[in-house]
């Protein structure tokens, strides 16, 4: 009898926020060093933003799956809403 592996860790924006400032950057600092303005990266902690998710990604050194698991399957492939919050109001 077998296993199955459960993933168990939570990412929200305060935690990724903070793992960020942990290993000494700001979000600020973060965009400048991969050349990208500040507004892209921040706002991937609220909305999808590609390039913002891939450079947190790639700075925490977690899947983008693991850190962003709504938007965001296993096989790197972007989940895409089916409305928008526009057609729900």
């Amino acid at each position: 009898m077998g296993f199955k592996e459960i993933h168990t860790e939570q990412w929200d924006r305060y935690s990724i926020k903070a793992e960020i400032e942990r290993r000494g950057k700001s979000v600020t600092q973060l965009a400048k060093d991969y050349g990208l303005s500040d507004r892209t990266v921040r706002n991937a902690l609220y909305h999808p933003s590609k390039k913002g998710e891939l450079v947190i990604a790639n700075f925490l050194g977690k899947p983008l799956y693991i850190l962003f698991p709504e938007r965001w399957t296993k096989e790197n492939q972007r989940i895409y809403p089916r409305y928008s919050n526009k057609e729900c109001a």
